[in-house]
């Protein structure tokens, strides 16, 4: 479906002898943590990576697009010059040992890569052996590279001959995506290369049991994650081909003091009540016991609590520390434990301290009606969270003028940068029904297709249980969903004025309960953006939205206006009509008594050349029934 590409250029080919030394086989990777593609093919390439270790050597170099990576943005100019170097124009792109495979999906693609290939690319003889190590220095801010590189026979190459040698971070780990696929989980990340991309230069001609030694002295950058998880990657490839001849890796080396924590639990996802009591597991990933160290913990970005540990923790062992009870109050919260003074001293490695839970208090409910426009800058609105169990792109504030329906801000789901299947929940505040006999949910919503077989879904659901059971009130998908009159978009989808449709859901069923939350599920089908506003519960003839409607189909254009704009509605039956037009501070502007109106189509013009610009609330009661509209003006 959709490719990230750029477009660069280059062309070769090369020779080799003969040889009997076990060939280490070089799996490369482009990739990005906002490569929606990547996303899909990677799960299944590193699991085949992963059962390969005695046959595979993996490298991955995180690219500049199509989107936001902190990794790439770390070091660019290796990566951009190993993507110079293969002329790749797409992403995600994986040679193997220099050659772009072919297979069911596009050339290059690591979704051709197979059991197989590998074991026939690992049987062919390499000319050359390998032997890479790296240690720490003393104070563990630099690591020293050997690399022996050994003919295993004679060897004469026509072109430019490179040892590359690159530090990599094994298992590079977010606690939420960094970027907007949903990938938190990173493998053998190149961080830098040495003495650069370029490599180093080695003789044409060998003969067999010639050896050179390459040696780095190589500081580790600031930007590195964990020191824990720096290993080496070192290959011979011819430049004239692109083979690449032989590889290596040397793996990650344990550090002395190192404790981190690994897990949180008792920490909801959400819940009704305020309180909640959680626990941390510690573990030791150093080589020396623990015997103390000290737990920190805090909610949002609160006061930082500790709690002293002591006790006694082999190398790899883990222990669950009970926390103290926490409170917090309605919405959502993250909630932070760290470790810090190993055996009362430094942490070799800081990276792997930390874990981070996200959670929500649902709260007291609000009585109806409940009115949300994300006028207010603060998102999710105040009593309002989001679930994002993938952390890749997930529902967000949208502004901008004469595009967003009826208000100037509105709630978009990420589709068109979300991975298929990815499901993001966005909770409305808890609302009490209680005293009413009849109820409506009524929303705004807008969404394109990206192409005729993509059917991203947006539904609503209810719980009366505090989320322990839910009820589908609502379910779009597809064509069903679209708003634009059905023309496919292949860009991220933002809306006109014209292109938003307002929905109406009876919540009947769930009248009478004093605790009824309702959320916003979206599936993700790696389509297009859909966009939501005007959220509105309330009792059903308050807002004018039972079965028999006095007056329905009600729309306002242009919206934003500047100074006119028309209102357009439909009435059931003959009956008095009312207009008032109502500031952000509750100020009546305009009041106009239609008098009485015929059933049908009806049509009343809008005069707002006195008014200022800002947000505004029209109000058309239609005998005893009102049904308001937001609207705004700018001029």
């Amino acid at each position: 479906m959709k490719k990230s590409t750029l477009l660069v250029g280059m062309l070769a080919l090369g020779t080799v002898a003969f040889g009997q030394s076990q060939r280490m086989v070089l799996a490369e990777e482009f990739t990005q943590a906002s490569c929606p593609p990547c996303a899909a093919q990677n799960p299944a390439y590193n699991a085949l990576l992963n059962v390969n270790t005695t046959k595979v050597v993996s490298i991955k170099y995180q690219t500049s697009w199509p989107g936001y990576d902190p990794m790439n943005l770390q070091n660019p100019s290796d990566v951009a010059t190993r993507v110079t170097y293969y002329n790749v124009s797409g992403v995600p792109d994986s040679p193997m040992d220099g050659t772009e495979q072919s297979g069911s999906a596009y050339l290059g693609a690591p979704a051709n890569y197979t059991q197989t290939k590998i074991n026939t690319e690992y049987a062919v003889p390499a000319p050359f052996t390998i032997n890479v190590s790296h240690t720490f220095s003393s104070d563990y801010d630099s690591i020293f590279i050997t690399c022996v590189i050994t003919a295993s026979q004679n060897f004469t190459t026509t072109g430019a001959l490179k040892a590359h040698v690159a530090m990599v971070e094994k298992t590079v780990s977010f606690p939420s995506a960094p970027g907007t696929n949903g990938e938190t989980t990173f493998y053998n990340v190149m961080r830098k290369m040495y003495p650069s991309a370029a490599g180093t230069t080695l003789g044409a001609t060998w003969t067999s049991g010639q050896t050179q030694t390459i040696t780095f002295a190589a500081p580790i950058p600031s930007y590195i994650y964990s020191k824990a998880q720096i290993g080496v990657v070192a290959f011979i490839q011819s430049d004239v081909d692109k083979q690449v001849q032989q590889a290596a890796f040397s793996q990650p080396q344990a550090l002395p003091s190192d404790i981190g924590t690994t897990n949180l639990a008792g920490v909801p996802l959400y819940q009704c009540a305020t309180s909640f009591t959680p626990s941390v597991t510690i573990k030791n990933f150093g080589t020396t016991s623990l015997t103390s160290c000290t737990i920190n913990y805090k909610t949002d970005a609160g006061t930082v609590m500790t709690q002293p540990w002591t006790g006694s923790l082999a190398t790899g062992a883990s222990q669950v520390v009970a926390l103290p009870m926490q409170t917090a109050t309605a919405g959502g919260h993250t909630f932070t434990s760290y470790t810090s003074a190993p055996n009362g001293g430094l942490d070799d490695d800081a990276a792997n301290n930390q874990t981070v839970r996200n959670f929500a208090i649902v709260g007291t409910a609000a009585a109806a009606p409940l009115i949300e426009g994300y006028t207010a800058t603060t998102f999710p609105p105040a009593g309002w969270f989001i679930d994002n169990p993938d952390g890749a792109a997930t529902w967000a504030r949208k502004t901008g003028a004469g595009g967003f329906g009826t208000s100037t801000a509105c709630a978009k789901l990420d589709f068109y940068n979300s991975p298929d299947g990815a499901e993001d929940d966005f909770y409305a505040k808890n609302v009490d029904l209680t005293g009413m006999t009849t109820a409506n949910l009524k929303f705004d919503v807008a969404y394109a297709q990206y192409d005729a077989s993509v059917a991203d879904e947006l539904d609503v659901m209810v719980s009366t249980d505090c989320g322990a059971t839910w009820n589908t009130v609502y379910s779009k998908a597809g064509a069903a969903l679209v708003t634009n009159g059905g023309t496919i978009v292949t860009a991220a989808y933002t809306p006109t004025a014209t292109q938003w449709r307002t929905e109406t859901v009876g919540l009947n069923s769930f009248t009478g309960n004093a605790s009824v939350m309702i959320k916003f599920v979206g599936m993700s089908a790696y389509g297009n953006n859909v966009y939501i506003d005007n959220i509105n519960i309330a009792n059903a003839a308050a807002t004018g939205i039972v079965e028999n409607n006095a007056v329905n189909n009600i729309s306002v254009y242009p919206n934003p206006m500047t100074n006119n704009a028309t209102v357009d509605f439909n009435m059931v039956e003959s009956n008095k009509v009312t207009v008032t037009l109502v500031n952000e501070l509750g100020q009546v502007v305009i009041n106009e008594d239609l008098g009485t109106m015929t059933a049908g189509e009806q049509k009343y013009a809008l005069n707002a050349e006195s008014l200022s610009n800002g947000l505004y609330f029209l109000n058309i009661k239609v005998g005893t029934s009102t049904i308001t509209k937001k609207v705004s003006i700018s001029k």
